[in-house]
């Protein structure tokens, strides 16, 4: 095939791309695919996916599928910036320990050579810091010979697709602007991926939406957990499959990881940006990872508005859009939880607490209470049950 030719299936593996995977498919068709005479195979500098003409036109089409996401992968989990001062080939292996398993279980099988974690090694949430850690650190002969094969092989055009690296450049090159423009260019794929009912996935969300620091979660929640009804049934573990029919019918009692039902008020109100709701969301997805529960989500500004019921799998909570309004009044929770009899075994409060105090909070809903600010609002909340600040 000559050059126009490999070019032209190039982009109709990307439209194939767009089809199948199309939070990923948005991002790939704003990404220069660059024939390289120079690229033994394929790279990418953290702004353009390089190729190597005579290598692609040698590969299945869905040989192609998966080089092209690898390196798509790079550039979205920001593995240039993230290297720092590590070594660079063994950063690379690491990446691709992440990158490779998640296009495995995403059905995609690259050309001969590609390089998975092997059972000695522990699995971490895809982290490629973790997996470089481990690697960097290894006793492990075989990893250790596969590491110094690697690195001796810099330069080397016969050595497969696994070839020492295929981040090239300089690692720290991208500026704040390139890093930012990937960024929107995520944006705008979850927004797409929202509005049409795909799946953002959760290595994505995870990256951009998560805060550096994590809320500690399993304490916050060990007392409520010990502190539960020890009896054969509980009304603060209501049976779930009533649940999608507003029946409250005690549900049996089960182990200390299992939540039951909880109800998340997140403030929609002027003063919460997007960030701040993408935020709160997260650590609800930390909860679900963590926990067996089922969230009622519902926004709330002067009224509680946007109610999404029943939802059990983190990756829906992105689906859980707010509509903003200008003023704020909490008692509108309260309000809400009373007319409607809701007896929450746990309730969360997702706020930046720029509100006026109520008079009087219930009690028995300040015990079950986690008040989650955003930001230190200067005043004492504890009048509304426990609370939690994002730092």
């Amino acid at each position: 095939m000559n050059i126009e030719e490999i070019k032209e299936r190039m982009e109709n593996v990307r439209a194939g791309i767009v089809l199948e995977q199309p939070f990923y498919g948005t991002v790939l068709a704003h990404i220069p695919l660059v024939p390289d005479e120079k690229c033994n195979t394929a790279a990418t500098d953290g702004r353009r996916i390089l190729y190597s003409p005579e290598y692609v036109g040698t590969l299945k089409a869905g040989e192609l599928k998966f080089i092209l996401l690898h390196e798509l992968l790079h550039i979205l989990l920001l593995h240039f910036p993230r290297r720092k001062d590590r070594d660079r080939t063994v950063w690379n292996i690491a990446a691709d320990y992440v990158i490779n398993t998640t296009l495995q279980e995403l059905g995609y099988y690259g050309p001969s050579g590609v390089l998975f974690p092997d059972s000695t090694m522990d699995w971490h949430d895809k982290n490629a810091e973790v997996y470089y850690a481990q690697l960097i650190n290894t006793e492990d002969e075989a990893i250790k010979k596969m590491i110094a094969r690697l690195k001796a092989a810099h330069g080397d055009p016969v050595y497969g697709w696994a070839v020492p690296s295929d981040l090239t450049g300089d690692y720290d090159d991208l500026t704040p602007e390139e890093e930012e423009e990937i960024r929107r260019l995520v944006k705008d794929a979850v927004n797409k991926a929202v509005i049409i009912g795909g799946k953002v996935p959760s290595l994505i969300s995870e990256l951009y939406f998560t805060r550096p620091k994590y809320l500690p979660w399993k304490k916050l929640l060990k007392e409520y957990l010990q502190e539960s009804e020890p009896d054969d049934s509980s009304y603060c573990r209501p049976e779930r499959k009533y649940l999608h029919m507003d029946m409250i019918v005690p549900g049996a009692y089960t182990d200390e990881n299992d939540l039951g039902e909880i109800w998340a008020f997140i403030d929609s109100s002027g003063s919460i940006s997007e960030e701040t709701t993408m935020e709160f969301l997260t650590q609800l997805r930390q909860i679900l990872s963590s926990y067996s529960c089922v969230f009622n989500i519902a926004y709330w500004d002067t009224t509680v508005n946007c109610i999404y019921k029943n939802i059990r799998r983190k990756d829906d909570l992105l689906k859980c859009k707010p509509r903003w309004s200008g003023g704020t009044d909490v008692k509108c929770v309260y309000d809400y939880i009373e007319n409607n009899r809701i007896q929450p075994y746990l309730m969360l409060i997702l706020t930046d607490g720029q509100f006026d105090d109520m008079e009087a909070v219930p009690k028995p809903l300040r015990k079950n209470t986690i008040m989650v600010l955003s930001e230190d609002c200067g005043r004492d909340m504890m009048g509304y049950g426990k609370v939690a600040i994002l730092e």
